[in-house]
């Protein structure tokens, strides 16, 4: 077999060795391309299933009691459902905004930035919400990779309610926002507008 290893023409050997330099580039440190694919989507769908929930959780909030209930929805409610698919799926979910409510979570780092710039382009070149995502994966260690995923928020029309102009938000809900965030920067949005992403973080190796 060694003394075959030159009778492979060099172009065609350039066109083999670039889908193989793809591959590695997602899973160098992997067992295969098969596994890096189900991984790849499952955290699509954990993504998918948090966008879900939290909307389903908060128009539930909004039937029920108003905009003052959708409130701690998004206060306590989304952060819960982050930290049970986390445990679930042994990865990490949370959120970022593009303009943070709470200054104390939820800004995005230099990635995440990175995230929303290519979500804002997209969007505003017409490409629909469900058809972008972000992926990267980085090098963490001498065997492992970091899969990190985003998938962007969309400001939906109820939520006007509580991030719309100073006109769309009531004097109760800019009262009790004042209370829980004195730093509020969340606002002035429209729908449609890039809200912000949920984030998918999730370690491959062997």
């Amino acid at each position: 077999m060694l003394s075959q290893k030159n009778t492979v023409p060099r172009p065609a050997a350039k066109a083999l060795l670039l889908p193989l330099l793809l591959t590695c580039a997602f899973a160098s440190a992997q067992p295969g391309p098969a596994r890096n694919e189900s991984a790849m989507q499952e955290t699509r769908d954990i993504a998918a299933a948090m966008l879900k929930e939290l909307s389903q959780t908060l128009q539930a909030a909004m039937a029920d009691g108003g905009p003052i209930n959708a409130i701690g929805v998004c206060k306590t409610k989304a952060p819960e459902i982050a930290m049970s698919l986390s445990m679930k799926h042994q990865v990490q979910v949370s959120r970022v905004g593009t303009r943070a409510r709470n200054p104390d979570m939820g800004v995005p780092n230099e990635w995440q930035t990175k995230a929303l710039e290519k979500f804002q382009s997209r969007l505003a070149g017409g490409d629909k919400p469900y058809d972008i995502e972000y992926v990267e994966v980085v090098k963490t260690g001498a065997y492992d990779l970091e899969l990190r995923y985003a998938k962007p928020i969309v400001l939906q029309p109820m939520c006007t309610a509580c991030h719309g102009t100073p006109e769309q938000i009531s004097p109760e809900v800019k009262e009790k926002l004042s209370k829980l965030y004195p730093n509020d920067k969340a606002i002035n949005y429209t729908p449609g507008d890039l809200r912000g992403a949920v984030i998918v973080t999730r370690l491959l190796s062997h």
